[in-house]
């Protein structure tokens, strides 16, 4: 990879010293004769420290700067390709003697007649003349830097290699202890126990030896863990269940010790679950954090961190995948860095796959995972084995779409062949990713294989579809793909016609025959409505549904129209209904809103974007996204007869628990041939074809974190019908939607019922399309007009029968406290109380 990026392919210096040791290494490993070497011999092979012997101890080789003067340094420059031209040629002896050493079976005996374990010439004479080139003298730092992290024995490098050194990583740290290893006679007797005798001296301890052939007694098994101290409560229930006749059972070996129990969750529970398995996403080390680290070794980390703080807006980076609470109060901007972008600079692109890939990679894999769930594994598997495999393409993921991709095809791919290794390649289709600068392309193209990369996408917007009057040539051949991955390419697009025009260019990229678009946002109010704008788009002019077949166009005047017949197509997720978004009743962009659809996914930060973050204790993030996943030219709706709409909710409602239950479904169907159902209690089946009418995409969908209390728990639905529904579980409508409910969460489509549903209130923003701040000013101005009405004088007419107000009157600049204006107004409303009181009209009635 480093080589790719620009580095010299040279290899490293001490190869050639190594060469018989790398002969020897194999040698004695395919011989399983490693053990015939001496301990220090085996520690060489294994680690490859350099050693220097010193007066009966092994240390870690000191190293110290050159000394020579500046009168010699024209003399060593001259001879220094001779010196190391020597130096080779011994080496490559080495590996010539090892070779005839090997041949005549004189290798195991005759060690020492190899330098092994001696002087690293290459290194020693560096310290004198100079490394022999720059690439040899950052390799070597660069080793340094791998082998011993942040902190260096001190005296490791020398001035040189420092220098190199804090140019890299900043300056090091020195550790002041050296490592150590005595080699003498006292190193034989293994079975010496020394303790401190107080004066500053050792004394030996005299312990009983164990014969060599007693077996060592077992202390705890690793797997358990160390045996705890048995407290007084434990006794106590250890000695009941002794009396008893029984034994503890422990809480974690409950299932195994009943397999043929109650499973822990509903099947259609956990058909409906949202997130991946595990919940917490994990990027793999292998295709993900691996490469990436390997591509940012080259760079500091230091100025890494500085340029994802100042491009994706501080230290939070909360102009990333990240988005900030409410709480901080942060303008809602789209992110800086563009994967289409035609100019990125070498860290700008080390900070797009530092700071946003891991974030891109999670969400992606989420909403894959739920595309997956929901159409099924026909649709995965059919792409698998169709001729030339899935084509997919990443839109503006730079990549990570790709990615989260391939892993959701090995799983699949896994499942579909089990005895396939882990190790063996898999289908993995045609990929194609969108990079505009050749900065990201070079670093994106070190973690894909087999992918193709875009400038920029096709306009399929404004290109014929068949000859025309001045162009009788057929139309030009168009890319189709299956699996269109378009995460945060809308909110950096200001006007509302060009997203429409975005959109529509992604949906003529997809295949006719059921090709799958995902558009996904971050997870705030602006991100929410970039998404709603473009569902509300492709249900009003594509995809067809029952009621909306076609499409009125609207060309040059409002007095010409085209009618568009809409194809077929479906909404896969998150929505299961096809009609207007409740939270989206009004086009644009509605100030104050409080609520909008969105979800999160939890995954674990890589090492490198930890270290930009600067965090230390947690290394997990939820990152918020609002999305949508449509199919175009296939409606499973009309294939598999799933009713969306008020009827499905409410069978949803009622519950579908009764169809995974064996023993209910035999009474059903017993009950069913005597006498009809009855509907006494919200979990039984409305009629014996419940099975066929019960689908995951006419269930309604948890759009808000449950509310998990004591004795019940509250859903917040967005129904198939098109409400949002507040739903109630209660301990006392079912044990087992219960418990369901309290593992649920939020995503997740419920399919066990609920006991009560009410209609929730929704904060939409101002009807006005005010903010805070303009809803505030309107506001004082309107206090401040009725203040001027209410100190205004009215000449009363004569026999208007009205008296006196017992309010003086406001003098011309005088300013007036609130509390006094407050008393004012109560004097006014009691005096035209006591008037109302005393007329006429109520005197008669008197």
């Amino acid at each position: 990879m480093r080589t790719i990026l620009g580095q010299s392919s040279r290899t490293s210096p001490q190869q050639l010293r190594r060469g018989a040791v790398s002969f020897i290494s194999q040698r004695h490993k395919t011989t399983n004769a490693t053990n015939r070497l001496s301990p220090l011999t085996r520690a060489t092979l294994c680690y490859q420290k350099p050693l220097f012997y010193r007066t009966g101890r092994w240390q870690l080789e000191r190293r110290h700067a050159s000394s020579t003067s500046s009168a010699d340094a024209d003399k060593i420059a001259t001879g220094k390709d001779v010196v190391y031209d020597i130096i080779d040629r011994v080496q490559q002896n080495e590996v010539v003697l090892a070779e005839m050493m090997d041949d005549l079976d004189l290798l195991d005996d005759h060690q020492g007649a190899l330098n092994l374990e001696g002087l690293d010439y290459d290194d020693a004479v560096s310290q004198t003349i100079g490394h022999r080139d720059p690439e040899t003298l950052e390799t070597r730092v660069r080793l340094a830097r791998q082998h011993f992290g942040d902190q260096l024995p001190e005296g490791y490098l020398n001035a040189t290699e420092i220098e190199l050194y804090s140019q890299l990583y900043g300056e090091p740290i020195f550790l002041q202890e050296s490592l150590e290893v005595e080699l003498d006679d006292a190193e034989e007797e293994s079975d010496t126990l020394l303790r401190e005798d107080g004066q500053g001296g050792w004394e030996e301890v005299t312990f009983d030896q164990v014969a060599a052939d007693t077996e060592a007694p077992v202390v705890y098994d690793m797997e358990f863990g160390v045996p705890e101290n048995e407290t007084a409560a434990m006794q106590r229930t250890r000695e009941v269940a002794e009396q008893l006749g029984g034994q503890i059972m422990l809480e974690q070996f409950e299932d195994e010790a009943n397999p043929d129990a109650v499973p822990r969750l509903h099947p259609l529970t956990v058909e409906g679950k949202f997130s991946p398995e595990p919940s917490t996403v994990f990027p793999p080390k292998d295709t993900v954090t691996g490469p990436i680290s390997v591509i940012l070794s080259d760079y500091s980390n230091k100025h890494i961190a500085e340029v994802a703080h100042r491009v994706f807006g501080g230290t939070r980076l909360p102009y990333s995948t990240t988005t900030p609470p409410p709480r901080a109060q942060m303008p809602q901007l789209p992110i800086p860095l563009e994967a289409s972008q035609r100019h990125m600079s070498e860290m700008e692109a080390n900070a797009y796959i530092a700071a946003l890939y891991p974030g891109l990679y999670a969400s992606s894999l989420s909403v894959l995972t739920e595309v997956r769930k929901r159409l099924g594994s026909d649709w995965i598997r059919g792409l698998i084995t169709k001729e030339g495999g899935p084509h997919i393409l990443d839109a503006s993921a730079g990549g990570a779409g790709v990615l989260a991709w391939r892993d959701v095809l090995r799983a699949e791919w896994e499942s579909m062949v089990p005895d396939h290794p882990q190790t063996s390649p898999y289908p993995l289709g045609k990929s194609t990713v969108v990079t505009g600068s050749e900065t990201l392309q070079l670093r994106s193209s070190l973690l894909l294989e087999n992918t193709s990369f875009l400038p920029r996408l096709p306009d399929y917007v404004h290109v014929r579809e068949k000859p025309t009057l001045d162009d009788d040539r057929a139309a030009p051949k168009r890319k189709q793909y299956d699996v269109i991955i378009a995460p945060h390419s809308l909110l950096g697009i200001e006007e509302e016609f060009l997203r429409k025009e975005h959109v529509e260019n992604l949906w003529h990229l997809l295949n006719p025959n059921g090709g799958v678009l995902i558009l996904l946002e971050k997870g705030h109010q602006k991100g929410f409505e970039a998404i709603a704008g473009a569902r509300d788009m492709l249900l009003k002019r594509h995809i067809s549904s029952p009621g909306s077949t076609q499409y009125e166009n609207f060309l040059e005047s409002p007095d010409s129209s085209q009618t568009v017949e809409k194809e077929a197509g479906m909404i896969v997720a998150p929505c299961t209904n096809h009609e207007k978004c409740p939270m989206f009743t009004t086009s644009g962009h509605a100030k104050a809103r409080k609520d909008y659809c969105h979800f999160e996914q939890r995954y674990i930060r890589p090492p490198f974007l930890q270290r930009i973050l600067g965090a230390k204790d947690r290394n997990h993030e939820d990152v918020k996204f609002s999305y949508i996943a449509v199919q175009r030219g296939v409606d499973v709706r009309k294939e598999n007869g799933i009713v969306q709409g008020s009827a499905a909710t409410d069978a949803a409602f009622a519950g579908f628990e009764h169809l995974h239950d064996d023993e209910v479904a035999t009474e059903e169907a017993r009950a069913s041939e005597e006498s009809a159902p009855t509907l006494d209690q919200p979990g039984d089946a409305p009629n014996s074809t419940a099975d066929a009418e019960f689908h995951a995409l006419s269930l309604p969908r948890i759009v808000y974190p449950p509310m998990k209390r004591r004795g019940h728990v509250i859903f917040d639905m967005c129904t198939s019908a098109g409400k949002i529904e507040r739903w109630t579980v209660p301990r006392s409508f079912s044990r087992r939607a219960f418990k369901d409910a309290r593992k649920s969460q939020w995503g997740d489509l419920w399919a066990l019922g609920a006991k009560t549903r009410v209609s929730r209130s929704l904060k939409l923003g101002d009807k006005y399309g005010e903010g805070k701040k303009e809803r505030l000013a309107r506001r004082a101005a309107a206090q401040a007009e009725s203040a001027e009405g209410d100190d205004m004088v009215v000449d009363e007419s004569e026999g208007s029968g009205w008296p006196d107000l017992p309010v003086p009157q406001r003098k011309k600049g005088e300013t007036i406290p609130s509390w006094k204006k407050y008393a004012d107004k109560k004097k006014i409303r009691q005096a035209t109380k006591k008037h109302v009181a005393g007329t006429p009209q109520d005197d008669n009635l008197v």
